[in-house]
């Protein structure tokens, strides 16, 4: 399939800090992507891409939305996305993830929804998470090294076959009203009497 030639002129814009594709029927991204040396956002969401090229990576994305296609693997080079603070990879079909992605070291909120993961790599505990989402997958184990997740503030466990409460959970010692379903659920609304 022949990419429509607006996305090719907008490749030409090189001063482009923020490109939002969501929805089309995109089922590659031009190289020609790579000219867009400023983008700092980018939706690629609600598409029918496979894989995201390579040259992806060498961009100084803060944001990349590639949620609700048909992913099988990131870039094996995804660490080189320095300045990534959020990546939303839900709804693909990702059975596992690159180690590069435990080089994301700015890495703020990473959604891993409804893929197909069955195990979470030791990486991510490195990162200054401060909310994971890896909801409707398969994982059955949340690694213990995950305790390391200093700045974690939500994590998303629901609908995974668990054996055990996530790390988070067992070593908290819950002060201030917090149960352990405060720390894996989303709040539930509070409605005034």
């Amino acid at each position: 399939m022949e990419l429509p030639r607006p996305i090719y002129a907008a490749c030409r814009l090189v001063s482009l800090e923020g490109l939002s594709l969501y929805h089309n029927c995109l089922r590659s991204v031009p190289p020609a992507i790579a000219n867009l040396q400023a983008l700092t956002h980018l939706d690629l969401s609600r598409n029918q891409l496979s894989s995201l090229p390579s040259c992806l990576c060498l961009l100084p994305l803060r944001v990349l939305n590639a949620s609700n296609n048909r992913l099988a693997q990131l870039p094996p080079n995804i660490g080189a996305l320095r300045a990534l603070r959020q990546l939303d990879v839900s709804c693909n079909e990702l059975r596992a993830l690159p180690a590069g992605v435990g080089q994301l070291k700015s890495l703020r909120d990473l959604n891993l929804r409804r893929n197909q993961l069955t195990l979470l790599p030791e990486e991510l505990s490195e990162l200054p998470l401060v909310r994971l989402d890896f909801s409707c997958n398969r994982v059955v184990v949340i690694p213990r090294c995950y305790r390391r997740l200093r700045h974690l503030q939500i994590i998303l466990v629901d609908n995974n076959p668990l054996q055990s409460p996530p790390a988070q959970v067992r070593s908290h010692s819950f002060v201030g009203g917090d149960t352990p379903e405060t720390l894996i659920s989303p709040p539930r609304p509070h409605f005034p009497s």
